[in-house]
């Protein structure tokens, strides 16, 4: 049975647990990891205006390798689309990953046909942030962590979108207490 997260009264509403999930499509090759070499950026550029036209979602942020980026003279080194929700304050990841999946589940066709035509995969990152405190007496760190935990029907829900799941995980820590 998965851990139940600690209640607010458990670790005094002090620590905190905000996470967003997003899907995401890159192209379906093995170029090895990074560094890329400019050949390897040139095979993994896609048309992020395809997978739109394609998967019939709108992206909440997409651009082409090549484009311009603000405020900066280099330009994009990849293709980027993405559908990402807001964030949400929650120790149980399973919330966040359901909500994206009743947003882009009507989308399935679309999804899997934007994979296909346009040799894509499909992915879901869910991005953790768990923030600590430190006690006032002792001076010791309180941080609790997400549950990451999913039902078999969620996991149904995602096998039959056929993406991958990627979880990145950040822990934010108080400074040291003073006098230790």
């Amino acid at each position: 049975m998965p851990r139940r997260p600690p209640s607010d009264a458990e670790t005094d509403g002090r620590s905190d647990c905000v996470q967003r999930a997003y899907l995401y499509f890159v192209k379906d090759i093995d170029t090895g990891g990074p560094p890329y070499s400019t050949e390897d950026l040139d095979l993994m550029a896609f048309d992020p205006g395809e997978v739109t036209r394609l998967a019939g979602l709108q992206p909440t942020e997409a651009w082409r390798r090549g484009d311009a980026r603000a405020g900066r003279p280099d330009p994009q080194r990849f293709s980027n689309w993405t559908y990402e929700l807001p964030e949400t304050r929650t120790y149980v990841t399973e919330e966040v990953v359901t909500r994206l999946l009743d947003e882009i589940e009507p989308h399935a066709g679309g999804i899997a046909e934007a994979c296909t035509a346009l040799g894509l995969r499909a992915g879901i990152n869910v991005v953790i942030e768990m923030s600590g405190v430190r006690d006032a007496e002792d001076g010791e760190v309180i941080l609790s962590t997400a549950a990451v935990t999913y039902t078999s029907e969620t996991l149904k829900r995602l096998a039959r979108l056929n993406v991958s799941v990627d979880h990145d995980q950040y822990v934010i820590l108080p400074g040291r207490h003073p006098g230790h």
